[in-house]
């Protein structure tokens, strides 16, 4: 192995300034340590599995979010220690908002290695890749030295995590008591008691005393846990500063009552949010709508995606002046001037909740001339950009198709056809 074969996070950043040494990077290795991962979790309309994964090494101020991807959950990375390293070869990087990012560029050719924390030995290689060299191994233990060194000195709580907060986060926990019925009842650095209901995580060979990191959690006022689809527990392993210094550890955690009915947004699997002045007005059922039996032009409603359309962003594209409106396809084909034109976003949503159970109908919903309601800028001439955010928001949508979602619509009524269109709701997560 040269080490002319081998990049670092730097390396990588530093060659996305360039289109075309980026593809010189997808025959490049990258070793690195892991700081954060999610579950599996199921891509809308690929039948295809992802898992996210933030890495660093010693030659970044940062870290890359890399993208897992694969055909099975038995294929799924066992993404459960904290400074676990990667061997990676064949992956595609881009920058998003700055900050380097990094997909699985075959499912048959990439190398993902998985590397033990504390041992080093191989736990995981779903392409029976081929072993790593003897440079390679003295590599992986140079960084496995850093990260050890790194991990030790460094609280996870103080890094820097891209984005920008909101009332679900990470926390530290150690677990004091393994109970029947997936229950674990954990300790915080204050000693305090909490309850955690493990269903739905990955099953990790946990013992009590051990310190275990939990993302994307928000807590109730009696101390209960709440996770959703991106939540995950990480192990921690005995060289991390928070395990040797636990009792020191500086956690706030904001309450919230899960039983308030206007707080919607905390239901599992919820990401709508409407405006606060609509938390007192009543869900309308939608077999109102279908019977017409509705006398307000803005109301609210609560319902069950069962899909959405269209799948690919560019057809949600809309052009147009005041004598024409032009297509995605259109506006290349002709090289439009798109910075001559208005443009909207228009995708339908198609509804159903427990008032059209027995019937066949569905309640169609449209997005347009609404930014707002989408939880990336809306980005007309980057149209790579806008499919990798489209697609994560249709994966949160249509997730699972029994949890409920609130929308504020407004009624547009005409002699020819009545259309709801969502106003005043955002997305968030």
């Amino acid at each position: 192995m040269s080490l002319k074969e081998i990049v670092t996070i730097q390396n990588i950043f530093e060659a996305l300034q360039s289109d075309e040494a980026e593809k010189q990077l997808r025959k490049k290795k990258l070793f690195a340590f892991i700081i954060d991962a999610s579950q599996p979790k199921r891509l809308q309309g690929q039948g295809d599995y992802m898992q996210m994964i933030k890495i660093m090494d010693d030659s970044y101020n940062g870290y890359l979010t890399l993208f897992y991807f694969f055909k099975s959950l038995s294929d799924a990375a066992p993404l459960d220690t904290i400074g676990d390293i990667v061997f990676l070869k064949r992956y595609h990087y881009q920058l998003f908002n700055g900050e380097p990012q990094g997909r699985r560029n075959s499912f048959k050719t990439s190398y993902f290695l998985l590397f033990d924390a504390s041992t080093l030995q191989l736990k995981f290689n779903p392409n029976d890749s081929s072993q790593p060299s003897s440079e390679e191994l003295e590599y992986i233990q140079k960084l496995s030295q850093y990260s050890q060194q790194y991990l030790s000195l460094n609280s996870l709580l103080n890094l820097f995590w891209y984005g920008t907060t909101n009332p679900i986060f990470d926390g530290l926990f150690q677990i004091k008591e393994l109970k029947e019925n997936n229950i674990v009842l954990l300790n915080d650095s204050k000693n305090d008691q909490y309850i955690l209901l493990c269903k739905a995580l990955v099953d990790l060979e946990i013992q009590q005393g051990a310190i275990i990191k939990i993302r994307n959690i928000q807590i109730s006022n009696d101390n209960e846990i709440l996770i959703n689809d991106k939540s995950n527990i990480m192990m921690l392993p005995n060289f991390c500063y928070d395990v040797q210094h636990f009792d020191e550890i500086i956690q706030t955690f904001p309450k919230i009552d899960f039983q308030k009915e206007n707080y919607q947004q905390i239901t599992i699997g919820s990401i709508t949010q409407i405006k606060k002045k609509y938390e007192n007005l009543q869900y309308v059922p939608l077999i109102n709508l279908i019977k017409k039996q509705v006398q307000d032009n803005i109301i609210v409603i609560q319902g069950q995606i069962q899909s959405i359309q269209p799948t690919q962003i560019e057809e949600a594209f809309i052009y147009y002046n005041k004598f024409k409106s032009f297509s995605y396809k259109e506006v290349k084909a002709n090289n439009l001037q798109i910075s001559g034109l208005q443009k909207t976003l228009q995708i339908q949503i198609n509804l159903r909740d427990a008032s059209l159970e027995g019937t066949d109908f569905i309640i169609q919903i449209l997005i347009f001339d609404n930014s707002s309601f989408f939880p990336f800028p809306i980005v007309w001439d980057n149209i790579e950009y806008m499919q990798t955010e489209y697609e994560k928001l249709l994966e949160k949508l249509i997730l699972e198709q029994d949890q409920t979602h609130d929308f504020v619509l407004e009624i547009l009524d005409s002699p020819d056809t009545i259309i709801y269109r969502v106003i005043d709701t955002k997305i968030i997560y």
